[in-house]
């Protein structure tokens, strides 16, 4: 009887013992599983930092692009406004200047009388070139607004992006 019994506890004990080695090797396993998740965790982090990195470098050097073409129309826009604001022969620099031309007798009222239509004074011209420029820089002020709130659209994507990554990280 004390040998049953013996035989009994080495028989549980030893049931015990593969009990306890199947465990360890689960354990064992699982680790490794949670050791490829967090290879792969990594992996997909530096795909989407090289990515992310990839984009902000792709927006960088479209506003350069774009901060290179809005300087060249203003440059542009600030070169026809000099033109336009410099006197184009003697009688136009003479009309701003406040003398006004000494005609030569007869000859303007030939002109006049024939139905021949009198030049624009300095002024009146200056008012048609600046309303053709103010539409000119109208239209490049709205074509350099949309630049910019696609460069902020594209911005708030990245700034959104870089947040949702360190988010997961955490």
């Amino acid at each position: 009887m004390r040998q049953n019994m013996l035989l009994d506890a080495v028989e549980q004990c030893g049931g015990g013992v593969a009990s306890l080695r199947n465990q360890v090797d689960d354990l064992a396993q699982g680790g490794c599983q949670l050791c490829s998740l967090v290879s792969a965790c990594r992996v997909q982090v530096e795909e989407v930092n090289t990515t992310l990195h990839r984009g902000l470098t792709e927006l960088q050097r479209e506003e350069a692009d774009r901060e290179e073409r809005i300087n060249a129309t203003l440059q542009t826009i600030l070169g026809r406004c000099e033109e336009d604001a410099k006197p184009r022969g003697p009688q136009e620099a003479e009309s701003m200047m406040g003398n006004p031309v000494t005609p030569r007798p007869g000859s303007l009222g030939v002109a006049f009388s024939s139905g021949v239509k009198p030049f624009l004074s300095a002024r009146k011209e200056q008012e048609v070139t600046s309303t053709m420029d103010m539409a000119s820089m109208e239209r490049a002020l709205v074509a350099i607004a949309t630049e910019l709130q696609k460069v902020h659209l594209q911005l708030s994507r990245v700034i959104q992006q870089a947040g949702t990554l360190r988010k997961d990280k955490a």
